[in-house]
């Protein structure tokens, strides 16, 4: 079992004994065994996450700090001292995943809903408008947001700018092509199925997700700017997450990087999918 699951489960043990709770006191109230609890508590198991808005109301705690030790709020991005910075962190070149999805629906753009989620410094989002998507970008990062806003109005593209933390955030509206491009490495790893079954149900018929996430390899040393609050994904995630979906496109490589300044490699995998109503 993962050091993040055996982390969730000191902090449910620590704070369960903060409020005078048994074992068996929450499994009552949650309708489960105090075995169930127990396995959590040892890093053996994760709550399932219909359980977590429950479980983080009696520990009297927000879903972001039970499964990651950290409070939304007054959250900041990694990269803020990066985006406040004149120059580009990510530079102003779209992605190579973006340009993709710009050749599958080519000239069909037009009143087309694109969400962008972790935009950063906007490269993709504007390249998106440009190609005439209505975009939505999600940023938590103050700076990042600023920096998308400036770009956007120096490039004469509209946006709209989103500045939330995607963990937890409710999509409410239904997009043509839910996008990401090494973000979701952020999500904590007991929220990852809710928000990928969260991303294809807002997605409409016909339309794509596109991702591209950093896969875990022996033989690749980590990033200088990883943080603490990233995780892996594993080979084959993407493509079981949408194992009932056409896969359009998923491929995995290794990448050269430069970013923080210093020279490194990634593994990633990237997965556009297609969805199709039976």
């Amino acid at each position: 079992m993962s050091h993040n699951c055996s982390e969730l489960g000191r902090r449910i043990a620590a704070l369960r004994k903060e409020k005078g709770y048994t074992q068996e006191k929450i499994g009552d109230l949650l309708n489960v065994t105090p075995q169930a609890i127990s396995k959590w508590e040892q890093g053996n198991a994760f709550p399932d996450t219909l359980l977590l808005p429950p479980l983080t109301r009696l520990l009297g705690v927000s879903i972001d700090y039970l499964l990651t030790g950290e409070s939304a709020v007054g959250k900041t991005g990694p990269y803020d001292g990066e985006y406040r910075k004149e120059e580009f962190y990510w530079g102003i070149q779209p992605s190579e995943l973006a340009r993709q999805i710009a050749d599958i629906v080519q000239d069909d753009t037009e009143n087309r809903r694109l969400l962008d989620i972790g935009s950063g410094e906007g490269r993709d989002a504007i390249y998106f408008a440009k190609c005439g998507f209505q975009v939505d970008a999600l940023e938590i990062s103050a700076p990042g947001v600023e920096k998308i806003k400036q770009y956007s109005q120096l490039a004469g593209y509209a946006v709209r700018v989103l500045q939330v933390d995607m963990i937890g955030y409710d999509l409410s509206e239904a997009y043509d092509v839910i996008y990401s491009c090494g973000s979701l490495q952020f999500l904590p790893l007991a929220e990852r199925r809710k928000h990928f079954d969260k991303y294809k149900q807002q997605t409409k018929p016909g339309g794509l997700n596109a991702h591209l996430v950093f896969v875990e390899k022996p033989f690749i040393k980590l990033a200088p700017d990883w943080e603490t609050n990233e995780f892996f994904f594993s080979s084959g995630d993407l493509a079981r997450f949408y194992h009932d979906w056409e896969i359009v496109r998923c491929e995995e490589k290794i990448v050269d990087c430069n970013s923080a300044g210093i020279p490194h490699r990634h593994a990633v995998n990237c997965i556009i999918a297609r969805k199709i109503e039976p």
